[in-house]
Parts: C-alpha cells; sequence; structure tokens
C-alpha cells in the first residue's frame, strides 16, 4: 500500500518516459550480453561496446532497413553513465513541465523532437561519411537521450527564464535562460577537442533547433489566454486554441549573449521572413504577440510564487531545528 501511494505522486509523464527508457536500454543491455557471450564462446576477442544491435540502435548503415530505430533511439543507451543521466534529465524535467503542459504533451514533445533529432543526426553522418568517404562512422550508434537533452533546456528557459541555478554554496550561479547557449558551446568544444568527430554536437543543435521551432510556432493548447497553464481537459467555455510561443522573451536572439544580439537579430529576422515566404512558418500578429507576453509574464509570476513558496518553507523548516537544538541544550543544562 505505501509503494502504491509514493507511485501515485510520481507523474505519469515521468512513469511513463522512465519506464520506455528503462525498457529499450534494458532489452539492449541484454541482447549485447546473449551476443557477447555468444563472441567468447566462438572464440572471439570482441568487447561489450563493440557489440551493437541494429534494431534497437541508431546506426546509419541500417536504418533504412530498420526505420523504426528512430523511436526506440531516444531511449537506447549504450553505457550504465549515458544510461543513470537520462534517468535524472527524465525525472527532473518532466515532473516540472508536466504542471505546465499536462503528461501527454510532455510525452509527445520527447517523442517529436527526439525522432526529429535522430532523423537529422542520421542524414547528417550519412552525407558526411560519404563526403569524407569515412565507412567504418557509418557502423557506429549516435541516438540516446542527447537527442532531448537539449529540448528540454529550451523549455526551461521558455517557463522559467530569470530563475537562477546555484550550485557548491553559491560557487555555480547561473541564469537558467544562459543554459542552452553554455552547453551548446561545451558541447561543440567536447566534438573538436574530445571526440574530433560530428557527435554529440549534431544531436545537439538539432535538438536546440527543433525543439524552439517547435515551440515557437507549432505546439497547441487549447487554454485560457489569461492562465499561463493550460487546461488538461480543454472543457473550458472561455477556452480558445494557443499555437506557438510569440512572446518577445523567447525570440531565438534571447538565447545568445547580449554582444551577439545586434548581428544574429539581422540573421534570424531573415531566416524567419524567408520561412513565412516558404509557407514553413505562419507570420505572428500583434494579438498573438500581447497574448503570449501576457502568458509569459503570468508564468514567470507563477513560478516566482512557487519559488518564494519553497524558500519560506526551507527557512521554517530551518527554524524548528534551530529551535529543536536550543531546546536540547536547555534539556541537558537543567539536567545537569
Amino acid at each position: 500500500m505505501v509503494s502504491l501511494l509514493k507511485t501515485q505522486h510520481i507523474p505519469l509523464s515521468t512513469r511513463i518516459s522512465v519506464g520506455l527508457l528503462a525498457g529499450i536500454s534494458g532489452l539492449l543491455f541484454g541482447l549485447k550480453f546473449q551476443k557477447l557471450r555468444e563472441a567468447i564462446q566462438a572464440g572471439s576477442s570482441s568487447s561489450f561496446h563493440d557489440i551493437y544491435i541494429p534494431y534497437l540502435q541508431l546506426i546509419p548503415r541500417s536504418t533504412i532497413y530498420y526505420p523504426w530505430v528512430i523511436f526506440t533511439a531516444i531511449f537506447a543507451e549504450i553505457s550504465i553513465i549515458t544510461f543513470i543521466f537520462s534517468i535524472l534529465v527524465l525525472i527532473i524535467s518532466t515532473r516540472y513541465i508536466e504542471k505546465f503542459w499536462g503528461w501527454k504533451e510532455v510525452i509527445k514533445f520527447i517523442i517529436i523532437i527526439g525522432s526529429i533529432t535522430n532523423f537529422g543526426t542520421v542524414l547528417i553522418s550519412i552525407i558526411s561519411n560519404i563526403i569524407r568517404n569515412d565507412s567504418d562512422s557509418m557502423d557506429l550508434p549516435v541516438g540516446g537521450g542527447i537527442s532531448y537533452y537539449f529540448g528540454f533546456l529550451v523549455v526551461f528557459k521558455q517557463l522559467i527564464p530569470e530563475h537562477n541555478i546555484v550550485l557548491f554554496q553559491g560557487l555555480v550561479n547561473v541564469r537558467v535562460k544562459h543554459l542552452p547557449f553554455t552547453f551548446l558551446i561545451i558541447v561543440i568544444l567536447w566534438s573538436i577537442i574530445i571526440t574530433r568527430s560530428l557527435y554529440p554536437v549534431i544531436p545537439s543543435i538539432g535538438s536546440f533547433i527543433t525543439s524552439y521551432t517547435y515551440l515557437r510556432f507549432y505546439q497547441s493548447f487549447l487554454t485560457d489566454p489569461l492562465l499561463p497553464i493550460t487546461t488538461a481537459t480543454g472543457d473550458n467555455s472561455n477556452s480558445s486554441l494557443i499555437t506557438g510561443d510569440a512572446s518577445d522573451t523567447f525570440q531565438l536572439v534571447e538565447f545568445f549573449p547580449v554582444i551577439l544580439k545586434p548581428y544574429l537579430s539581422i540573421v534570424f529576422d531573415k531566416i524567419y521572413e524567408l520561412s513565412v515566404l516558404l509557407g514553413i512558418v505562419t507570420p505572428f500578429n500583434d494579438e498573438s504577440v500581447e497574448q503570449s507576453n501576457i502568458r509569459a509574464q503570468k508564468r514567470q509570476e507563477q513560478a516566482n510564487q512557487a519559488q518564494k513558496s519553497v524558500a519560506n518553507s526551507v527557512a521554517e523548516r530551518r527554524r524548528q531545528v534551530a529551535l529543536q537544538v536550543i531546546e536540547d541544550r536547555i534539556n541537558k543544562e537543567s539536567t545537569a
């Protein structure tokens, strides 16, 4: 009964996403161990990481034969470290985002962003390997949770851009809106210095662009325009369909440092105009911009209230602990 009650407090999107990760990655590890055992019995010197499962993992050469790996590779981790890291990312991200979106939209977001990112990664990898005449890289897996990592960073930038993340007693203090650009720089340097390949920079950039485009222009909610949180059922008679996020704080240029904004805004404006001309995106009108700005402001106010509530509860717990310490000390002195 206790375990059942604990499970009920875990958001449904967390249970589904972590369940998919555990199921697909567990199946992948099991099949790899089975193949490794068969290889050892056959006298081969193969290692665990040299064994690939092409019908579960995202491998450029075999994707055309197993197209469903565009989806399965989202939750197929190839090492224990990345598996644990992906679990942490999913638990932390889905628990928070579900309060704003509902569980269906969270799962939908992971699948859409992950699948499009994986497809783009495979396509770019194949073209790059053909140009460089590198046939060996065609057989290396390139999937995993990295297909949605940057997607969650973009979501946090949309929901709580002004919040600070403080780690190691204040040694690390960074705003949420700066996280996507910071991690993009880290990934680019990692690919140039460490891996010296297109991985993980290509899926990272792909996840960033895909998630931003989806959230900015295509994500739809049935919601009251005055509320920052979408209605789960959509049965509100005053509700209307909201598509995308036209708020000023969620412009693409806002993801980059101030010094770059004057130059990047010109480029991004031209890309936006071209996308509208080609019919790829629908242009925003003044009403949609104003409405999105109101929703962004309401979201920020609600997030600030939640943060103050947490801070107050922490302060109250500290006060209770301090009072308990003083009371224990007084009792000891009285006894002495």
